[in-house]
């Protein structure tokens, strides 16, 4: 995160107060937000600019961060306060809050996968698309896409862990708790 009345250079590391979480921003984080993502931190931020003005006071900027799940102290808010590139008396404009929480969200979604790559890998399993995956379409999508030779009984094994419903079959909310479990 660069501030725009910031004098570091873009290699220097940012020194800000041990408690301010928020300011040092992510390391080795290697994406852009996505649409949206942006536009959930978009609405957030309208629910508190209560005049429509683009702006809103370093006040609501804590509560804003508090309904995102974020809870940052009193001192970290002053150190907001003091340190982001605050617009006319005390207040922060959309671009700002981005740059403010962009690093804090991709952190956090760092090592997750998103709905569209669950459903392109599930597609993939899926053979003939008709909403399941079976055995036979496991065991075949293991030796096409992984080059893995399964054994009938590691297959249904793999199926029997994954079928919530016990209809011997593993359906997209199944194979995403499939995932999650990995």
């Amino acid at each position: 995160m660069r501030l725009a009345n910031d004098k570091t250079s873009p290699n220097e590391e940012m020194n800000y107060g041990a408690a301010c979480i928020f300011l040092r921003g992510g390391k080795n984080i290697s994406r852009e937000l996505a649409d949206d993502e942006i536009d959930e931190l978009r609405d957030a931020f309208n629910e508190f600019d209560k005049d429509k003005d683009g702006l809103i006071t370093c006040k609501d900027l804590g509560n804003l961060m508090r309904t995102m799940g974020y809870m940052p102290t009193e001192m970290e808010l002053i150190e907001l306060g003091q340190n982001i590139n605050m617009n006319l008396g005390g207040r922060v404009d959309f671009e700002d809050f981005v740059d403010l929480m962009a690093p804090k969200l991709l952190a956090e979604t760092a090592g997750m996968i998103g709905v569209k790559e669950l459903k392109d890998a599930f597609k993939e399993f899926d053979v003939d698309g008709d909403g399941v995956i079976t055995t036979e379409e496991l065991r075949s999508a293991m030796i096409k896409l992984m080059g893995e030779h399964m054994s009938r009984r590691e297959i249904d094994a793999i199926v029997k862990e994954a079928d919530d419903n016990g209809d011997g079959t593993v359906d997209f909310e199944e194979f995403v708790g499939m995932m999650s479990r990995q």
